[in-house]
């Protein structure tokens, strides 16, 4: 039966009214479907519940062994990760030549020991320093409060105790579900990275249990970078290359002269020819997107702008000591034998010989009276390929995050050591990582006062961590 006129206004009416009322009710909704994600997160909320996570748990107990080196006693975190390690039925072995100090290697068995991956990570940490300028105790391992109750206070939670437990608790996962990787997964725990102390670590395994070893053709280690804008890591940045590190003190029985000798030196420096290797150029084109200055800008124009085209007044110290070497001095301090010291370091490029410039530096001071004592000489510079397994690997977890999804791309450290060199020198392919979204302020208070890290960002990079450790085992 056809309807009325009425009828017909009606529903013209009725229906009407339904369809506004459906786009009030259900148009937000439809527009939030339509239009890009924004986190909207709770990170207090977030960090209370993360507190009873046992990754949260096995990071406090870490952190509560007091590793602060000097003196560098730590046979006590030794021991812990040992008895983790035990727990988790993965064969361990202690070593090293002082029972203080001492190395521990433990290896997750797979079919074959070929193109193994080494975890590097080391347990001494920086001395606190005055306790009464960290907000929670620096050996405490405790939540912050108020607007930083997402945080977990603590030294060493960056560096580098928080990733130490990520690749433990990644190895974990495999053996406790009975998974036998393809390959092996080896955990290294040196005793004294901070202090550049090589004979406590691995160049001490190397040289004397290189079986401890065997098969690794890939290590992840610390010292790699994100770039976090907001809250959001906008690049990771995966470290490939570090410079080599000539370190010396300086004594004399006079401040004045040692002042002077410091002026002669920054004329050496200037003196430094400036020189760009294609993997700093490489680094330098990543990096530039997220640049606004004059040089970071010029890199990204074209294959020509390679060279410092800008004036060297516009160029920051930090992209000019990428492109050459560096001789840095420290002030003069008094010593408590008497006299003074001043600590002088030449930072090296790829093809520079650290010996040869430890012996350079040692002739001028000695050329004009001074007393030199030998701090460090690193391996010579060399570069990781962005190749192989390891690189294969994290590009693939990285780029497909689901917290981040950022691109992923090489970074050079200028003046940070990391005992990758020792690594690549031997023809180990070595990257440096970080698994966790850390802005530049909290980044900054790695040895200083408040280290600290976002509870809810630190298990983002737990999982991190665990995906690569298990793509990496079992893959093809």
């Amino acid at each position: 039966m056809p309807l009325s006129r009425n009828a017909k206004r009606r529903l013209a009416l009725y229906g009407g009214a339904v369809v506004v009322a459906a786009l009030v009710v259900g148009g937000p909704r439809l527009v939030s479907l339509l239009s890009p994600g924004v986190k909207v997160r709770n990170l207090a909320a977030e960090a209370d519940a993360g507190m009873s996570h046992e990754a949260v748990k096995l990071l406090v107990e870490f952190l509560r062994i007091d590793t602060s080196n000097p003196p560098g006693t730590t046979r006590p975190a030794i021991d812990w990760l040992a008895g983790r390690f035990s727990c988790e039925g993965i064969p361990y072995e202690v070593v090293g030549d002082d029972p203080g100090r001492p190395i521990l290697v433990a290896r997750l068995r797979g079919a074959s020991r070929d193109g193994a991956l080494l975890l590097m990570n080391h347990v001494d940490v920086v001395p606190p320093g005055d306790p009464s300028r960290w907000d929670r105790p620096p050996f405490a391992g405790e939540q912050g409060r108020g607007d930083a109750r997402h945080y977990l206070y603590g030294r060493g939670v960056l560096d580098m105790k928080g990733q130490a437990v990520a690749g433990l608790l990644a190895m974990a996962d495999l053996a406790r579900h009975g998974i036998v990787p393809r390959r092996d997964i080896v955990f290294i725990a040196e005793s004294a990275e901070e202090s550049y102390e090589m004979r406590y670590g691995v160049g001490w395994v190397l040289e004397h249990r290189p079986d401890l070893l065997a098969g690794v053709t890939d290590a992840v280690n610390e010292g790699g970078v994100n770039e976090v804008l907001a809250a959001d890591i906008e690049r990771y940045g995966v470290e490939v290359l570090q410079k080599a590190i000539v370190s010396l003190w300086i004594d004399s029985p006079s401040k004045e002269r040692l002042e002077e000798f410091r002026t002669f030196l920054d004329g050496k420096d200037r003196e430094l020819p400036e020189r760009m290797t294609p993997t700093v150029r490489e680094f330098l084109r990543f990096i530039a997107p997220s640049r606004s200055d004059v040089w970071g800008r010029y890199m990204m124009a074209s294959d020509e702008a390679a060279t410092l085209k800008p004036s060297p007044a516009e160029t920051p110290e930090v992209y000019r000591s990428l492109v050459k070497d560096a001789i840095y001095s420290g002030a003069p301090a008094p010593r408590p034998e008497g006299g003074y010291a001043m600590r002088v370091v030449w930072t090296l490029l790829p093809g520079s010989a650290p010996r040869e410039a430890r012996d350079r530096l040692a002739g001028w001071a000695a050329g004009q009276g001074f007393a030199v004592r030998d701090h460090v000489v690193t391996e010579e510079s060399a570069a990781s390929p962005a190749e192989g397994r390891a690189w294969e690997t994290l590009e693939t977890v990285l780029r497909l995050d689901a917290f981040e999804r950022a691109p992923v791309g090489i970074y050079v450290l200028n003046g940070a050591f990391t005992s990758s060199s020792v690594l690549r020198a031997r023809g180990i392919r070595a990257f440096g990582v970080s698994p966790f979204n850390v802005n530049f302020r909290d980044a900054s208070k790695i040895h200083n006062a408040n280290e600290r890290i976002s509870v809810p960002h630190y298990l983002e990079g737990v999982e991190r961590m665990r995906r690569f450790v298990v793509e990496y085992a079992l893959a093809p």
